[in-house]
């Protein structure tokens, strides 16, 4: 049962963190905002939540993690009502932030007390059921809110979330103990502030992006230069503080340093799959948000799938060998990917890639983070769950807030050079792209009607818009593919096996 309360938890926090990004073309219908303001409301909760995780994970360990988890759900239960509310995309930003910091308390806390639950033998086992129940929990969860979205609203979406945190403090109340860090422990306010104002003005900047300037506009340089600034000046407390709220000591295991690593590219590039997939098949293939989660369905079931197989595998294959063997996999998916869509795709389509990449990520995945919470003392259990937890919300971000840029600048790029081979000049291109932003509002009949033009010119338009929309795609796709191939070749050379790290440990502990 206390396995049963975690996944209920996790499941909670996974869905609220990431349920605007299912229902971003029904907030787009209602409120028109501007496309950096879509980048925050997509990545402002997973953007606090990485932010604070870490205080999170240290109030847990030293004033009780069951109770911060009942805090922490209480807040999310009132920041869904308060959403459901919401007067306007301003709002809404606001309401998420705040959000973000209550997943703070609950995010971390869960794999803590499984940490603490479940020895060496057992743990995973327990992270296979884990990773299983939540893929394909939430592959159903993004099936319910679509139906919620479609025929309610996507206001409607959060009583799923409200639901969730009832019984998540049902279960924690009723089955979980009481657990605590050994020792004496302190707060590291100034650390875990440097560490969320970093975070922001870096996701920040990265999401004015999709803006006319692109990546090399000071509208991006600015606050992303400000932002790693005070990362460093993080990185600088962090080592000079007595109790830091990000244990750096944990970095100098190859288990725990490339774990981190490797998770924060696999939330990146899950998450701007998803998204992405979601936002191709409802905007330009018109399907409802019930087809386009069903059309997403092999993905969440190759995940439950193969995280069960995976988890009986840790114990009989090297760490190294299942954790490259996965990444590979995963890799090859978003290749596919970056080849296969189309304006005319099927399901059919896109089911190799889509098997592959729920495969890839579970086989990577629960060796990897079995080896990262293995590899940390059991003092250090929260911070160590918060810190794998607080990569994989960042990479959730950055999933959102990199990835609209880039698909936003591909796409512009490619239908703005298609309008200047055509021989047009600026003036003609601002009225084109004038009328393509009037009927993507409504139709092109009634555009032609309104302004005169003919229907064919306007469905050439159309033409254009849909191939740079694909062109974006694709090649994020691509980009985030290549970007896995250094990765995997330090995972194949510097990744050890628990076994040869514990005698290197011991080793290194006899000199």
């Amino acid at each position: 049962m206390v396995l049963v309360a975690c996944i209920i938890a996790t499941l909670m926090v996974a869905i609220d963190a990431g349920i605007l990004n299912l229902v971003i073309p029904a907030i787009h219908a209602e409120f028109n905002p501007a496309q950096s303001t879509i980048g925050l409301l997509s990545s402002i909760s997973t953007l606090m939540l990485a932010a604070f995780i870490l205080g999170g994970g240290t109030l847990g360990d030293l004033y009780g993690r069951r109770r911060f988890i009942l805090i922490g759900t209480s807040g999310i239960l009132t920041m869904a009502v308060l959403s459901m509310l919401a007067p306007g995309p301003g709002t809404l930003i606001g309401i998420r932030a705040l959000d973000g910091i209550f997943q703070a308390m609950v995010n971390p806390l869960v794999l803590a007390i499984l940490t603490v639950t479940f020895d060496d033998e057992e743990r995973p086992k327990a992270l296979g059921i884990y990773g299983a129940s939540l893929g394909i929990m939430g592959g159903l969860s993004s099936l319910i809110i679509q139906f919620f979205n479609q025929s309610m609203g996507w206001r409607s979406v959060f009583l799923l979330v409200i639901g969730l945190g009832i019984l998540t403090i049902f279960l924690m109340w009723r089955f979980v103990p009481e657990s605590k860090a050994a020792g004496e422990r302190k707060i590291d306010g100034v650390g875990i502030l440097l560490c969320a104002a970093g975070l922001f003005a870096l996701v920040f900047g990265i999401s004015r992006a999709s803006g006319p300037g692109g990546f090399f506009s000071g509208a991006v340089l600015a606050p992303v230069l400000i932002g790693l600034i005070i990362l460093a000046g993080f990185i600088w407390w962090e080592s000079r503080v007595e109790v830091p709220a990000l244990e750096l000591s944990l970095f100098r295991k190859p288990a725990f340093s490339l774990g981190c690593l490797l998770v924060l590219l696999l939330a990146f590039a899950q998450t701007g799959t998803f998204f992405h997939l979601s936002n191709y098949f409802q905007v330009l293939l018109k399907h409802s948000p019930v087809q386009s989660a069903l059309m997403l369905m092999p993905l969440t079931l190759s995940l439950f799938f193969f995280s069960i197989m995976v988890g009986p595998m840790v114990g009989r294959f090297q760490v190294r060998t299942l954790v490259v063997i996965g990444t590979t996999t995963f890799a090859l998916g978003l290749f596919l990917f970056s080849r296969l869509v189309n304006p005319g795709l099927s399901i059919w389509t896109v089911i190799l890639p889509m098997l592959l990449l729920g495969a890839g990520y579970s086989i990577a995945n629960i060796p990897r983070m079995n080896a990262l919470l293995s590899s940390a003392p059991s003092s250090l259990a929260g911070t160590a769950s918060a810190t794998n937890n607080a990569v994989v919300q960042l990479g959730n971000a950055l999933g959102v807030a990199v990835t609209v840029s880039l698909v936003t600048t591909f796409g512009r790029n490619h239908y703005l050079g298609e309008l200047e081979k055509a021989g047009l000049d600026q003036e003609q291109i601002t009225r084109v792209t004038g009328l393509l932003r009037e009927i993507l509002k409504t139709d092109v009949p009634s555009i032609s009607a309104k302004f005169a033009v003919p229907v064919d010119r306007l469905e050439g338009l159309m033409g254009n818009y849909q191939a740079a929309f694909t062109t974006g795609v694709t090649r994020m796709f691509l980009v985030a593919a290549l970007a896995f191939v250094p990765v995997i070749l330090l995972l194949w050379f510097w990744l050890k096996s628990p076994g040869r790290a514990r005698k290197s440990d011991s080793g290194e502990a006899g000199k």
